[in-house]
């Protein structure tokens, strides 16, 4: 299986609203899953483009040393997700936020630009998109 194929339609991790844990309506969990869900704003369209999936688990297998499989993606754009579902539904313990523009319906929780922080019991960090960091070596 092609590394970027899990971020095309049929093999993308969704989240589905409103994000339940039950056999109606469950959101997939990855096989092996690490407890790192990564989160992203892409508005153009509900998947990635190849490029941009091929970035995104060129930063997962280097950056965070992980196999993008078993790693939760969610297009913050075309889902409902919070904090507090993360940790509570699915576990996590490490969030990576791909965009700044969800930032402003965190003000009480003081996150900040490439700062992480310590919310419900898990690691966030919060960063550029995905388009800003692609272009950007020094992002």
């Amino acid at each position: 299986m092609e590394v970027n194929s899990i971020y095309k339609d049929n093999k993308l991790v969704v989240i589905k609203e409103p994000f339940q844990h039950s056999e109606k309506d469950a959101y997939t969990i990855p096989e092996g899953y690490k407890g790192v869900s990564i989160l992203y704003e892409y508005d153009e369209a509900a998947t990635l483009p190849d490029e941009m999936a091929v970035f995104l688990s060129r930063v997962i297998e280097g950056g965070l040393k992980l196999d993008p499989a078993q790693v939760l993606t969610a297009n913050l754009c075309y889902s409902d997700v919070t904090l507090q579902k993360l940790a509570e539904q699915a576990k996590s313990k490490v969030v990576v936020i791909f965009g700044l523009q969800w930032l402003d319906s965190l003000k009480n929780a003081n996150i900040r630009k490439n700062q992480i922080v310590k919310l419900y019991g898990m690691k966030v960090l919060a960063t550029d998109t995905l388009d800003v960091i692609n272009a950007n070596d020094a992002a």
